[in-house]
């Protein structure tokens, strides 16, 4: 399972979600990574998704949500 986080440096939610994305990928030992969108591989994924903003969470290669979900739900998320 391959999870990518897209954050920006200007998104004050951004480092929340990516404090809860890493715990909770560190515990489920899967591919995570933090895109920002100002760099090439975080804009051609917006471009690619139609994603229109940060944080948004892309679980492989699908957009599965937006903002900062609670540890719980993004559990929630992994083994949905």
């Amino acid at each position: 399972m391959k999870i990518q986080l897209l954050v920006s440096k200007w998104c004050p939610t951004c480092p929340q979600a990516e404090q809860v994305w890493s715990e909770v990928a560190r515990s489920a030992s899967v591919d995570y990574e933090v895109l920002d969108v100002s760099e090439r591989a975080g804009r051609e994924l917006i471009s690619q998704l139609r994603i229109k903003t940060v944080p948004a969470v892309v679980i492989d290669g699908q957009l599965k949500a937006v903002g900062v979900q609670p540890p719980a739900e993004a559990q929630a998320l992994l083994s949905a």
